[in-house]
């Protein structure tokens, strides 16, 4: 066993690790003299620091399978998407307002594919720590953060775009200029709504098994509580809850008006009656 020599200030009580060995978290912060591992304590430190194989989730099994998924996930995703910015791209007819937005739909869902799928499967199911480095724990945080606000915004502009069309036809139509404005928008609002996240992301150990095998794990990290929640109140209304609000108002009128109400155009009795007497007035007249 790894052998620890105390020292006599900060003595913490005595933390068990998962499983095998229990050691005082003061005496190592403090003591100087620890003895060479011996071959048992490499053991032991493996047998700790690497999950046991009763548990399901690190079985070969389990990351199969999860592999599998991900990997389906990850292509389908890359190739749908790519698909759709090509066909838009690469077609003169297909380059409408519309089109634009959904466009960028697809480009918040391709930043979403790359900077989650991997590095979550890796860190999260795989490793269990994170390994890709502090500068990569604010990026990856900071592009999922984006990647989620834009698609969000994003479904915000076409319901309002396809609310003026339907609720206003004769009104002209969003410019293909307006529209690369409003994608910008998106973008730029997106950009400055995750700006906290890279300044509070940071690669922290915070408790003794990852002390003890010298793991990091990317959290937020806040000067003070009260921060962390307003902000994730605030996330929560832009990110949520006023997209889900707009797009509930705007569907809602739009399918009153095509299911409740009668198009332009559409023939009407009390009107065409009216019509019909007045011809046949005329024609008594006559």
């Amino acid at each position: 066993m790894l052998e620890v020599v105390e020292t006599e200030s900060n003595y913490v009580p005595s933390t068990t690790l998962p499983g095998l060995i229990t050691f005082e978290y003061g005496a190592i912060e403090n003591s100087t003299n620890i003895t060479t591992p011996t071959n048992s304590s490499w053991l032991d430190y493996d047998a700790v620091c690497t999950s046991g194989s009763d548990n399901f989730l690190s079985t070969t099994l389990f990351h199969t399978c999860v592999f599998i998924m991900y990997s389906i996930v990850f292509i389908v995703a890359l190739i749908g998407n790519g698909l759709v910015c090509f066909v838009v791209q690469s077609s003169p007819r297909m380059k409408t307002v519309t089109n634009y937005f959904i466009v960028n739909l697809a480009v918040g869902d391709i930043l979403m594919t790359l900077f989650c799928v991997p590095f979550s499967f890796m860190s999260m199911l795989v490793l269990r720590y994170w390994p890709f480095g502090a500068i990569m724990c604010k990026v990856v945080n900071y592009s999922q953060a984006v990647s989620v606000l834009v698609s969000a915004y994003t479904l915000l502009a076409i319901s309002i775009d396809r609310y003026m069309v339907i609720m206003h036809p004769l009104r002209p139509r969003l410019g293909k200029t307006a529209a690369k404005l409003v994608v910008a928008g998106v973008w730029g609002g997106a950009l400055a709504t995750a700006a906290p996240i890279p300044i509070v992301s940071q690669v922290q150990r915070p408790t003794e098994w990852h002390r003890y095998c010298g793991t990091d794990i990317c959290l937020e990290e806040w000067e003070r509580p009260e921060q962390s929640e307003r902000y994730t109140c605030a996330l929560l209304a832009f990110q949520f809850l006023l997209p889900l609000s707009a797009l509930v108002c705007t569907y809602v009128r739009i399918a009153h008006v095509v299911w409740g109400g009668r198009p332009p155009g559409e023939a009407q009795s009390a009107r065409d009656n009216r019509m019909q007497r007045s011809k046949r007035k005329v024609c008594f007249d006559f």
